[in-house]
């Protein structure tokens, strides 16, 4: 939720130290680690890239604006009263009791430096993320849990198709027995003297385990598309024969929605900017869709903003 009291989160925490790792990698809580922060940047990096700011004041950071919105669910773009006009685009702390219609009065622009000012609507905005105030950081996490479980899920399929063996031995020799899985298992050699390997026996083993890559992939590629539609970025499913165009066409629509939940919260806060304090803006601050992943022109047609501001240039 909103970031509350000065108390300060921790969503993107390091990863775990490198430990010099290859084919024969074998920590997988660390390694589960590192996937999760992999699939966690990924999205992440989505998520702070869907839409554009027009005419943002210079003193105004975008990309920071992004990553707080998405992060904490709500920022502010605002200026000390001693500097009027003078904006900071920062974390917001709220304060006070809200009203009815659960607006905050006051709350507090924090840096994690500790640069801090009062605010209230006389000399700032709060930004919202989205019209129910959680952040999309909060899905993100779900979601990137969810595909570790399935990549987990998919080495562990793919592992019983590499070693479908057990061995025993004497107890002396468990390490030797376990250095052996190892090696195979990371898709080394393994060697091992001949008086350590006559005590130890291989025993075939029939797991009945089928590979199932292709149904996990389609699970994975289910997972992707939720995230996409999560995050208002249209998608398009897999198309069963039995699919018409109009059915695909309308799964399309919940991310057109989401995506509507997210500017009408934006655009707000851009009018009342706008409203408020235009006499201290270089031009009206707005904010579009980024499409330029799909054309270098697709604001220039789609967006009256990007439109005029080209224009006027």
């Amino acid at each position: 939720m909103a970031h509350r009291g000065g108390k300060k989160r921790n969503r993107c925490s390091t990863s775990p130290a490198r430990k010099g790792y290859g084919l024969n990698y074998w920590g997988t809580q660390d390694y589960n680690t590192r996937l999760y922060n992999y699939y966690r940047d990924i999205m992440l990096k989505m998520a702070t890239n869907r839409f554009k700011w027009i005419n943002l004041p210079k003193s105004c950071n975008a990309r920071y604006l992004n990553f707080i919105l998405a992060t904490e669910g709500v920022a502010t773009i605002a200026f000390p009263t001693k500097m009027r006009g003078m904006f900071f685009s920062t974390k917001a702390v709220l304060k006070g009791v809200p009203n009815v219609y659960d607006e905050y009065p006051e709350w507090e622009s924090f840096g994690n430096n500790g640069w801090r000012f009062d605010c209230t609507p006389a000399n700032g905005v709060l930004v919202w993320d989205n019209s129910t105030r959680f952040p999309i950081m909060e899905s993100i996490d779900l979601y990137a849990t969810e595909l570790v479980h399935i990549r987990m899920t998919k080495n562990m399929n793919r592992f019983h198709q590499q070693i479908p063996f057990i061995l025993r031995g004497p107890q002396e020799k468990k390490y030797d027995m376990e250095n052996l899985v190892k090696q195979v298992a990371g898709g080394e050699l393994a060697v091992i003297g001949t008086d350590g390997m006559s005590a130890i026996e291989t025993v075939a083993l029939q797991t009945g385990v089928p590979y199932i890559g292709e149904a996990l992939a389609a699970d994975e590629q289910s997972v992707w598309n939720r995230i996409y539609t999560m995050m208002g970025i249209e998608n398009t499913p897999f198309k069963s024969e039995r699919q018409t165009e109009d059915e695909v066409r309308a799964q399309k629509s919940p991310a057109q929605i989401v995506r509507l939940s997210t500017l009408s919260c934006l655009r707000d806060a851009c009018d009342k900017l706008n409203s408020r304090f235009g006499e201290y803006l270089d031009g009206e601050i707005g904010v579009v869709w980024n499409q330029d992943n799909i054309s270098e022109n697709w604001n220039l047609f789609h967006n009256d903003l990007a439109l005029i501001k080209t224009m006027n240039e």
